[in-house]
């Protein structure tokens, strides 16, 4: 990698692949539901996001948790669970990701 890669090795700066399991064996045990797949059907991977992105992402999260719990009564979904379904929706709109791509551009 070039020397001026500011994300060079960033993903193996703490050794370790991938995240620690989440402790939500606790709210498992008194929903007596589960999150949708296990911990260790996951693939850890790093996205680049700007600061102000990833609080949109994470306003997002605690939307989705609080929709789940008030109209489904679900009250241990996970962040993997959040993520995986994340990427999918998002894998379902590769037309309007290129458009943002291309008006953030259009801004530089």
């Amino acid at each position: 990698m070039p020397d001026d890669n500011r994300f060079a090795g960033l993903s193996d700066a703490d050794g370790d692949d991938q995240p620690e399991e989440p402790a939500d064996s606790e709210d498992e045990e008194e929903t007596g539901a589960g999150p949708a797949f296990e911990f260790d059907a996951t693939t850890a991977k790093s996205i680049y996001v700007r600061p102000e992105t990833l609080e949109v992402l994470e306003d997002a999260e605690f939307e989705v948790e609080s929709q789940l719990r008030r109209e489904h009564g679900i009250r241990d979904v996970t962040g993997r669970e959040f993520h995986d379904a994340a990427v999918r929706v998002l894998a379902e709109h590769a037309d309007e990701i290129v458009d943002r791509i291309l008006d953030e551009r259009e801004q530089d």
